[in-house]
């Protein structure tokens, strides 16, 4: 399996294959020939591997563009998972990757694009089709929480007889607390589109819905008329309820909005977590010598869920976290209040402003630890030279791109930071997707 969605046969070249698996015979048909490599499509499934699962549960996951990997068995899945690392980032020692007891049902959130059809006006919204913009009506979907497809299910029928215009609403959100008692659902429109008739139509869906089903304790309205793929806009528009979720982490109490990030495996982050404070208390048990509180920089902190968990299991931290999402610092920053913790403070910015090797009344130095958990392009130039020029001795690195994280790590060992420990977690069962956490030092 590459680091993708393909599998990988030889022949006169190397040739990229979607739903194969490694000891399958197949006939293909090759559609896109290169130089050096060609991509083909499975004609016949000659002879199945003994590594295929037998009935994949999503009747769909061959189309979709969520699961590329739900044919293979999971434990095979890891092991594909585990091998991508190593070819990735050679030469460190892993342990097996972190996978779940139960791969199933395990996504918190989900964001479907929304698609009206036609004369008749029936609401359809998914995923979209592999490689293309044409939208599946996912009726079932075994890889997220099941009380979203029931709340899908009854809000596409009910949306279905309003005679809502095509390209009003572009996506419906949902996000759920782990035990599913709270949910919110958001629904994403262009503005430019919404008239009075309609709006009062959306609020009237949005009110029956929430009748239906007493767990969505807050709905919402975010308009968004860009032309890009970016799918939340700057306005979110709370319609009913406090505007948040509320979700217990570790010990900590979360209140998550409608543009809060919060990752949407909750069981396999509280993981990533706990090995992140096991990093850290390993780190401060070998400084026994040293006295009072150890600064420690957050960057990328979103609504401070790494920084809160430390805060309330090392109260001898003293942390700042920066974040460019003003939303996200104002939900971290109340975070902190409710868990009644203030060794944390948070600031919104840009981490390449904040970051900075000169100290600051902001950015006080120096850091005995910073953490990194940047999105999938990984940190800048700027921002990993910042860090080299800081003097601090350990560097956590969240990633969901092993990739970029592998680039990073190349780019530090300049300033003398080399990776001490590195673990994958399956953050994203039957997609060829994981997420890292390496452990850098430096003398």
């Amino acid at each position: 399996m590459a680091h993708g969605p393909y599998a990988i046969a030889k022949e006169d070249g190397v040739i990229f294959i979607e739903n194969a698996c490694p000891g399958d015979e197949l006939e293909l048909e090759i559609y896109d020939q290169r130089k050096d490599f060609a991509y083909a499509h499975i004609i016949e499934l000659l002879e199945a591997s003994e590594l295929r699962a037998p009935e994949p549960p999503c009747k769909i996951h061959k189309i979709c563009g969520s699961c590329q990997w739900q044919h293979i068995q999971y434990d095979e899945q890891l092991k594909f998972k585990q091998q991508n690392l190593t070819d990735l980032i050679p030469g460190v020692e892993t342990p097996a990757i972190v996978g779940m007891d139960e791969p199933w049902n395990f996504r918190n959130k989900i964001t479907y694009p929304v698609e009206v059809v036609g004369k008749t006006g029936r609401v359809k919204a998914g995923y979209f089709k592999r490689n293309s913009n044409e939208l599946i009506n996912v009726k079932h979907c075994p890889i997220q929480y099941s009380i979203f497809d029931e709340i899908m299910d009854a809000l596409k029928e009910q949306m279905s007889t309003r005679g809502y215009p095509d390209k009003l609403i572009r996506h419906i959100m949902l996000r759920s607390n782990i035990d599913q008692s709270e949910i919110l659902l958001c629904v994403v429109l262009r503005e430019s589109m919404l008239d009075k008739e309609f709006r009062n139509k959306l609020r009237v869906d949005l009110n029956k819905i929430q009748e239906k089903f007493p767990q969505i304790v807050t709905t919402s309205i975010n308009y968004n008329d860009l032309s890009t793929n970016v799918i939340l806009g700057q306005k979110t528009e709370v319609h009913n309820g406090p505007g948040y979720i509320t979700e217990t982490f570790g010990g900590i109490k979360l209140e998550i909005s409608t543009t809060s990030f919060f990752q949407v495996n909750t069981k396999q982050f509280l993981k990533i977590v706990e090995q992140i404070k096991s990093a850290i208390l390993r780190t401060l048990s070998e400084e026994k010598g040293t006295s009072g509180s150890h600064k420690l920089l957050d960057l990328y902190c979103g609504i401070g869920t790494i920084s809160l968990s430390l805060a309330k299991a090392i109260p001898e931290l003293d942390i700042t976290g920066i974040e460019l999402v003003e939303s996200a610092v104002e939900n971290a920053k109340k975070n902190a209040e409710i868990n009644q913790i203030s060794t944390a403070k948070f600031i919104h910015g840009k981490v390449e402003d904040l970051a900075s090797p000169e100290p600051s009344a902001q950015s006080p130095q120096p850091y005995d630890i910073v953490i990194v958990n940047p999105p999938r392009k990984g940190c800048t130039n700027k921002v990993l030279n910042d860090l080299g020029q800081l003097k601090f001795k350990q560097l956590i690195y969240v990633s969901c791109n092993p990739s970029t994280l592998a680039r990073d790590a190349k780019h530090l060992e300049q300033f003398g930071f080399k990776i001490q420990s590195l673990q994958g977690f399956d953050m994203f069962p039957h997609s060829f997707h994981f997420e890292t956490l390496a452990v850098l030092t430096r003398e």
